[in-house]
């Protein structure tokens, strides 16, 4: 079976480019595809993480609390309810960017990593962009000093009313949220 694809790079920007892709499977006449990538070698590196996505519990005199981030985002225009997150520096391990992204956007210190999975797609169809979740323990108070100019996120230490409130709006919430969120609003508590 004869399979082969070939990248035109279409773009050239800082952090995201387009891709034309003419590629040939199981047979078939070659196809054409387009698509993003972060990477310097999009589908050779698929399996490599761009970006980390922190799911960090915070314990409060209160209980537990999930540590959730309200961001606007360009391309909805709107607010959009999620985790604190970002890309992966060069020669910047997980931990690394883990402390580094969770300090940046919410103010909090990273004080364990409890678990961290392999790469998960955040949507195959467009793009090869792919983060590590990581579930992680918080600590310290929250804080926007350390936002850039260009961000606009509000984090929320949120219980399980909370959680279920955003559920049940017509808030937008991220793909890598909602499964999140569903979990603790089902289990009633947040561990």
């Amino acid at each position: 079976m004869t399979q082969f694809y070939k990248l035109k790079k279409l773009t050239d920007c800082k952090w995201i480019n387009y891709f034309d892709i003419v590629f040939k499977r199981d047979g078939n006449a070659p196809r054409a595809w387009h698509m993003c990538s972060r990477k310097e070698n999009p589908i050779a590196d698929a399996n490599k993480a761009d970006a980390v996505v922190i799911v960090p519990i915070i314990k409060t005199a209160l209980g537990n609390r999930l540590v959730v981030t309200k961001e606007f985002r360009v391309p909805i225009w709107d607010y959009e309810y999620g985790f604190p997150a970002g890309l992966i520096d060069r020669d910047e391990n997980i931990a690394e960017t883990v402390k580094r992204e969770l300090k940046e956007e919410t103010g909090l210190d990273l004080i364990k990593i409890n678990q961290v999975s392999r790469p998960v797609y955040s949507s195959a169809g467009m793009s090869d962009e792919s983060c590590v979740m990581v579930m992680a323990e918080a600590g310290g108070e929250v804080s926007n000093e350390w936002l850039e100019d260009m961000e606009d996120i509000e984090t929320l230490l949120m219980d399980v009313e909370q959680i279920r409130a955003i559920l049940a709006s017509e808030s937008k919430i991220s793909a890598k949220a909602w499964g999140l969120f569903y979990h603790y609003a089902a289990a009633g508590e947040i561990e």
